[in-house]
C-alpha cells in the first residue's frame, strides 16, 4: 500500500511507516503525479483534494488531520467511492492551551491581572468549549 502524507502531521511517520510504502511530501507541493500511484492520502488544510488532484489515481482513502473540510471535495470523493475521515477536535486541547497562553502573555504585557476579568468566547465548538474548561 502506498501512502502519501504531509510531513507536518504530527507523528505521521511513526504511525504509518509500518503500514506500507510511506512517502512524505509537503502539502503545498502535491500534484496529480504524486497522487497517481497512492492508495491512501493524509493531508492538512493546505492541500486541496478534488478531481484535479485525484482523477486517474488509485486513491481509496483520504484522511485529513483537520476539523474543517473546506479543502476536501466530499461530493467528488463520494462519487468515486473514496473513503474519507477527518479529525474534528483532535487538536482542541493544544489550541485551547495556546489561546490561554496568549491571553496570559497579553495580560502580562499590559500589566493586567486576570483576576476579576470576564472572558467572552465566540463559538463553543471543540476549541471554544475547551478554552471555557481551562478558564
Amino acid at each position: 500500500m502506498r501512502i502519501i502524507a504531509d510531513p507536518n502531521i504530527a507523528h505521521v511517520c511513526d504511525a504509518f511507516a509500518a503500514l506500507g510504502d510511506l512517502c512524505v511530501v509537503p502539502g503545498r507541493d502535491w500534484t496529480p503525479e504524486i497522487a497517481r500511484d497512492a492508495d491512501l492520502l493524509l493531508v492538512r488544510s493546505v492541500t486541496r483534494v478534488d478531481a484535479a488532484l485525484l482523477e486517474g489515481s488509485r486513491v481509496r482513502f483520504v484522511g485529513t488531520a483537520t476539523s474543517g473540510v473546506d479543502h476536501i471535495d466530499l461530493e467528488y470523493l463520494s462519487h468515486k467511492g473514496i473513503a474519507f475521515a477527518a479529525a474534528p477536535g483532535s487538536n482542541a486541547t493544544a489550541v485551547a492551551e495556546y489561546v490561554l497562553s496568549a491571553i496570559l502573555v497579553l495580560a502580562q504585557e499590559r500589566g493586567d491581572s486576570l483576576t476579576g476579568m470576564t472572558a467572552g468566547i465566540i463559538g463553543c465548538g471543540h476549541v471554544g468549549a475547551r478554552v471555557a474548561d481551562l478558564l
